[in-house]
């Protein structure tokens, strides 16, 4: 039983460790971030409606991704990381939101 419950942690610990691997690194998910929020606000501004641009919308996002290297799912994946961990979220808005400030967008 000792032994199961021990294969069971890790499994466990593997899995977790493999998906944290998969993540966007901060300062290129922060670059994403920032870019992926600017072409959804393209959008958003243009069509106004998201069925009318959500597929033009997920194209586009995939060009980016894979200008830098990466997959949606890796995006999406690192989003979800950084969506549970709130300060360190807050910190990467803040981040864009200075540079699009200094920027003057």
């Amino acid at each position: 039983m000792k032994k199961l419950i021990f294969l069971f942690f890790l499994i466990l610990s593997s899995c977790t460790s493999e998906g944290e691997q998969k993540l966007i690194p901060k300062d290129d998910f922060t670059k994403i971030h920032g870019e992926v929020l600017v072409v959804e606000s393209y959008y958003q501004l243009k069509y106004r409606s998201v069925g009318i641009y959500k597929d033009s919308l997920k194209s586009s996002i995939d060009k980016l991704l894979k200008k830098f290297g990466y997959t949606f799912e890796q995006y999406e994946r690192t989003y979800d990381y950084y969506a549970i961990r709130q300060k360190e979220f807050q910190q990467i808005n803040s981040e864009l939101i200075e540079s699009f400030n200094r920027k003057k967008l």
